[in-house]
This record gives C-alpha cells, structure tokens and sequence, in this order.
C-alpha cells in the first residue's frame, strides 16, 4: 500500500490537489478481464456489429497486387545483394547492419506468407535499404 500512497502523493504533487480525487487514486482498479466463465474460445468471432477495428487497412485488389509484387521484387532483389555482402569482409558495425537487414528480409517473408502485403512491402523495404547502404560504403 505503501507505494500507491506515494503514487497518490507524486500525482497530487504534480497535478495540484484540486484535480486529483485521492480516494480514487487509492481504489485498485477493476480486473479488466472477463471472469473465466464468460471468457470466449479462441475460434470465436466478435458479433458483426463490434467497434474493433480492423488488424489491416483494407485494400483494393490492385494495391494488394502492387503492395505484393513490389515486397516480392524487394525480397529477391535484397536476397541476391545479403548473398554477395556475405562473401565480402565486413566489420563489425557492418556485420551488426547485415543482420538486421536478414531480420528484415526473414521478416518481410512471413508477412507475405501472411499475406500482409504493405507490412512485408515496408520491412522488405527496409532490408533492401540497409543492403544498398552497405553495397555502396567502403
């Protein structure tokens, strides 16, 4: 109890007595999540008329297609460049970039798998940039 009370005090503090009521303050919060027995199995869905928005944007079929073509362009392209960077000798801040651009492309690659075309067009994005930047540095 003892840290909320200086919690309490901290925010008073800060925020001035008049806009902080302390005996909300010093209430724990209610468990947000439903009891056990109202608890939805995993394959449930959300009824239709839900206010969660949606995980992605929706997209057309020719920005998904564009969104695709151009993270798979991306994917092989950075590819080829990760396989010659690897046979050259690199030091180590180059190494470290190295392997971010491989978690990129990694990454990039299942969310195509996913078919999360703008998150796989975005980190192939940033794999390739890192490629071209240690292709060019000496």
């Amino acid at each position: 109890m003892m840290p909320r009370r200086l919690l309490t005090a901290t925010l008073i503090a800060l925020c001035g007595c008049s806009s902080i009521d302390s005996d909300v303050l010093l209430k724990r919060p209610a468990d947000p999540s439903p009891p056990a027995a109202s608890r939805g199995t995993p394959t449930q869905r959300a009824p239709a008329g839900s206010a969660q928005p949606p995980l992605r944007p929706e997209l057309s079929p020719a920005e998904e297609q564009r969104l695709a073509d151009g993270a798979r362009q991306d994917i092989g392209d950075t590819s080829r460049r990760i396989a010659e960077l690897e046979a050259r000798p690199l030091k180590p801040p180059q190494q470290e970039a190295l392997q971010s651009a491989k978690s990129f492309l990694d990454q990039a690659q299942v969310a195509l798998g996913q078919r999360d075309y703008q998150r796989a067009a975005n980190l192939a994005s940033k794999a390739r940039a890192l490629a071209d930047d240690l292709a060019t540095s000496k």
